[in-house]
């Protein structure tokens, strides 16, 4: 949800700025195809700065560099944090096809989830305005979850299916071809996604400064965010411009040029079929990216209400088995295991430059371990909950400090700030559960 804000917290040194031109655009890209030797393996993409994301980068065969608004290329983009949290989102840190299936397998399960959940608790409506806070856990957790469910449901059930979509997607690609375009699975992609357009001749060096100039008259009131040269340095290169148009949820229209700069035609996702328009919405919705800041809030809110209900859930089967157990000591382990090796991750990338993604599995996994060999349930979550709040004071800090000044901007302060509050509601949370005398 925040991943821009992140990757902006992540490098502050490097400033914000809307004030780049088309032909700073056009020197940045020629200075990167030069430290290339004229040459690379796929397409160049260049990242236009927007007003949620105020920076330019330009990526090519797995390298990404940051743009100054001059067309220089500042410095190479290095977010080993937020990749971690994407990375974990979008496929488990597994191999990317085989974790996006699993991630979208698990949206199909939440989707079920939902549906069983409305038509299992036939008073889920009826109390919706009912919560009860005394000092009987399981009751309070009860309320807790079915509150969230209810007045989050078209959130939750929206994030569900968009999300079977990213991982699915491929697959049910082969079913529709085979079921009807005969197996023709390009004619579908060309309803798709377009016809390809063939171009020859074209020189090695794209003027996107031109085609960036005549978007302009050609879609107004739009926003372009990025540009992808397609068969980049080939014979057949050709310019795709991605513009969002800002009355539609697509994520972009894109127009193509040829390599001189030329308008040659756009795909046609802003006027498409409903359909068409409907999967080029999915990542906006999915993400939250549209609409003014308060929505991204919103959805950062709702998202943690998701975990809430999710937790909850799986508190409220292990307390109907009227035991307590080797899973229950697990399940602690991995609900506080998860945000503390997070932190971990965090703090050690910023301070000894560490590897965020082996750290995180070992903290994670340690957590775990710890967790199964105590007996008392009690002292291992307030253990947890005292480890957490202060790794989340100590992230702040260490950020703060080992990039002040440029920590001072504000997006870095709100960021900080924001793990603070986290730390002081952990903190409360924890003292609440000793005042009401809960165990589990």
């Amino acid at each position: 949800m925040f991943s821009q804000e992140l990757l902006r917290w992540e490098q502050p040194h490097i400033a914000d700025n809307l004030d780049y031109t088309p032909a700073s655009i056009q020197t940045a890209y020629e200075r990167f195809l030069a430290m290339k030797d004229g040459i690379t393996n796929g397409n160049i993409v260049v990242r236009l700065p927007t007003h949620d994301m105020p920076r330019a980068r330009i990526s090519a065969d797995g390298e990404s560099w940051n743009i100054s608004p001059s067309g220089t290329l500042s410095e190479p983009l290095s977010t080993p944090i937020t990749d971690l949290i994407v990375d974990l989102h979008v496929a488990l840190h597994l191999p990317e096809d085989i974790g996006m299936m699993i991630v979208s397998m698990l949206g199909a399960i939440l989707v079920a989830l939902i549906i069983s959940g409305v038509i299992g608790h036939r008073r889920i409506f009826k109390d919706a305005f009912r919560l009860r806070t005394g000092n009987n856990e399981q009751l309070t957790q009860g309320d807790l979850h079915n509150r969230m469910s209810v007045w989050g449901l078209p959130f939750h059930l929206t994030i569900a299916i968009t999300g079977v979509y990213f991982g699915l997607a491929s697959f049910l690609t082969s079913i529709y071809a085979d079921t009807l375009y005969d197996g023709k699975k390009m004619d579908l992609f060309a309803d798709l996604y377009g016809t390809s357009i063939q171009v020859e001749h074209q020189p090695k060096v794209a003027n996107i400064a031109q085609a960036l100039s005549e978007i302009d008259s050609i879609a107004p009131n739009t926003q372009p965010v990025f540009v992808t040269l397609e068969n980049a340095t080939k014979d057949n290169q050709y310019i795709l411009l991605g513009s969002q148009h800002l009355d539609k949820l697509i994520y972009s229209e894109q127009y193509r040029f040829d390599s001189h700069g030329q308008y040659i035609d756009k795909v046609g996702y802003s006027d498409g079929d409903a359909g068409q328009q409907a999967l080029f919405s999915v990542y906006r919705i999915h993400f939250g990216h549209f609409g003014p800041e308060t929505m991204k809030i919103f959805f950062g809110l709702m998202g943690f209400a998701l975990t809430i209900i999710s937790v909850t859930g799986i508190n409220l089967w292990l307390a109907k088995r009227q035991m307590q157990g080797a899973l229950n000591q697990l399940w602690l382990g991995f609900v506080w295991g998860t945000p503390i090796g997070l932190t971990v991750a965090a703090i050690l990338e910023l301070t000894l430059s560490l590897p965020p993604k082996p750290v995180f599995w070992l903290v994670l996994v340690a957590g775990l371990i710890a967790s199964l060999m105590q007996n008392v349930l009690a002292k291992t979550h307030h253990r947890l909950l005292n480890v957490l709040a202060l790794l989340l004071v100590v992230l702040a800090v260490t950020h703060f400090v080992g990039h002040y000044p440029d920590s001072l901007v504000l997006n870095s302060v709100i960021i900080d700030a924001a793990f603070i509050v986290f730390a002081l509601c952990v903190w409360r949370y924890r003292h609440s559960r000793v005042r009401k005398g809960w165990n589990s």
